[in-house]
């Protein structure tokens, strides 16, 4: 009989379950996931002859069986970065409004401040145009009391500015230009749909693994910096979904000889 030496490699497809439902809403590619993988824990009730000698064990009854896994994936995208954060992704769209005043007080020189932010947008607004600052005053000058980043809406204060002192108000207005970018928000939403592996190995038969009905939760760390790729990690609860079982493994279909 030829050994089934395996190469293990494959994609890994993830169908969200719509909200209150266990319908997923299509599978959509995970990206590349160097590392998956699966484990089992059976838990057994074991009983022991004691009528003579050395006790001896005379039965096992399993008790419990559970599924989990693991999962890294290098694709940092909106998507997998709202499991990891529980939360959700989204567009954020911002129309062009004008003269949009803002004042910082008690400001400091080497700091830096964000325009636009709020409750409803904390990390402020982005693309800014025809910023206007004024201090003692007078206007601020760019690259001598100011420096600012029209993409991030930030202005940092310059040391030695002498419109700009410590401890003065920072006030003026800025255009906001319409724009749009991908937003990722934490929350604490469990994240439960469908799971599939698709075998693509070098070496070794092909079989392919579904699981009705997993739960994803964040696993380890996601280093903003560091000198190697950027990973998130995932453990997963692997459950009985109804009459369904955990987990089908297919082979690749053949057609038998005649």
């Amino acid at each position: 009989m030829k050994q089934n030496y395996t190469l293990g490699r494959g994609e890994i497809h993830f169908g969200q379950f719509k909200t209150g439902t266990q319908v997923p809403r299509g599978e959509r590619y995970f990206g590349n996931t160097p590392e998956y993988g699966i484990t089992a824990e059976q838990e057994n009730l074991d009983h022991y002859s004691s009528d003579e000698g050395v006790r001896k064990k005379d039965e096992s009854v399993l008790l419990q069986l559970d599924y989990a896994g693991n999962l890294t994936t290098d694709h940092i995208s909106p998507e997998n970065m709202a499991i990891f954060f529980l939360g959700e992704s989204m567009i954020q769209t911002t129309v062009a409004a004008t003269a949009q005043a803002f004042s910082f007080e008690d400001i400091e020189q080497g700091m830096t401040y964000q325009l636009g932010t709020s409750d409803a947008n904390p990390s402020g607004v982005r693309q800014v145009s025809n910023v206007a600052l004024t201090g003692t005053g007078e206007t601020a000058e760019a690259g001598v009391d100011y420096v600012l980043d029209p993409v991030l809406a930030r202005i940092t204060i310059l040391e030695g500015s002498t419109k700009l002192a410590n401890g003065s108000t920072l006030a003026g207005t800025y255009d906001v230009d319409a724009s749009s970018r991908e937003r990722v928000i934490s929350k604490a939403t469990t994240v439960e749909g469908s799971l599939r592996f698709i075998a693509k190995n070098p070496t070794g038969k092909n079989i392919d693994y579904f699981m009705p009905w997993v739960k994803i939760t964040p696993n380890g760390d996601f280093a903003l910096k560091s000198d190697e790729w950027q990973q998130l990690p995932f453990t997963l609860e692997i459950l009985k979904k109804g009459s369904l079982e955990a987990i089908y493994c297919d082979g690749r279909p053949y057609v038998p000889a005649p």
